[in-house]
This record gives structure tokens, sequence and C-alpha cells, in this order.
């Protein structure tokens, strides 16, 4: 675990991570957050639910659900499409929710109309290109659920004269 210290009135990002690899279904964690400012600690809920086979979900079906970048050899490999399947009988919009800038950008459609399957694509950032990591992006969708995905995103780096882990000051995981 990596800590930072951070002078009094400062701010950060803090980035929690939650492996599926072992869940099914509806998840509940609730991390911890220590500080020295005093008692008590703080805790985030986080809920989830984990689809087990990722092309029944509803009300979209993501292609691929999972975006590898992974480069093996000297071509760069820096962007990736994928496609949204609106597998609902009503129109719905899509909005970026999160997402980590410093590594890729992530160009969404607006909307994608009932039974319809609209592109978008991935794009990693100068930064992203050179190392390698494994993170995610949300977005959300305008259904009366207010359903959001997470789709994540590897890359993995095997080439000669680059760097293969992360650069210095930020760690590996999901976002």
């Amino acid at each position: 675990m990596e800590k930072e210290q951070l002078a009094v009135g400062d701010s950060t990002r803090l980035e929690i991570i939650l492996d599926t690899k072992r869940f099914r279904s509806r998840v509940e964690k609730r991390p911890r957050i220590s500080t020295n400012e005093g008692p008590p600690d703080k805790t985030v809920r986080i809920i989830a639910t984990v689809m087990p086979r990722p092309d029944s979900t509803y009300p979209v079906i993501i292609t691929p659900y999972k975006l590898d970048l992974s480069q093996f050899g000297e071509k760069v490999r820096d962007r990736v499409e994928f496609d949204i399947t609106n597998v609902s009988d009503e129109p719905l919009s899509v909005e970026l929710m999160s997402l980590k800038d410093e590594y890729f950008s992530v160009d969404l459609p607006d909307e994608i109309a009932p039974g319809e399957t609209a592109s978008a694509e991935l794009i990693l950032t100068d930064y992203g290109t050179k190392i390698s990591f494994e993170k995610s992006f949300t977005f959300q969708l305008s259904d009366n659920a207010g359903s959001r995905f997470t789709v994540p995103v590897k890359r993995t780096m095997r080439t000669p004269g680059v760097q293969a882990g992360p650069a210095k000051g930020y760690g590996q995981g999901g976002n």
C-alpha cells in the first residue's frame, strides 16, 4: 500500500479498486479510509452487480466487454473500437461518468436508438502508450434505473526499449 502525505487543507485523488474476479451477482464492499485527522475512520460504500455473462446485460451489450490494447511488438496500438448495442425498447443517452484521462480518452455516442448498435472508441494518450496498466472507465445510461457500466481497459507492453511497468507515481489497478 502506497502512502501519500498531504499538507493541511490540500487534497488528492484516491483510487479504490474492486477486483471482481471471484464475485458473481451483487457485491457490496465498504473500504475503510484512515487519516491522521482523528477518529472515526471514514468508510465508502461500493455496490456493484457483477455479470458472469457480459452478453446478457441489460439494457445494453458492450462488445467486446473488455478492451485490450496490449502491444507485443514495435507497432503502437493506441486505439480500439467497441460497440454498444441497445437491447431495450427506448432510446438511451450515454454519459461518461469516470475515466483515467491521463491514460486514455473515450468517444461515446450521445444516444443509441432501440435495437441499434453504435460504435465507440478508446484512444490512448501519449502517456498511456508508454506503459502497462489495468484501468477502467464508467458510463451511465438514461434508463429509469440510471444503469452504469464499467469497462475494463488493459495494456501490457512487451516491446524492447519500452518501459514495462507503471510510470513513477501511478499505481496499477482499475478505476
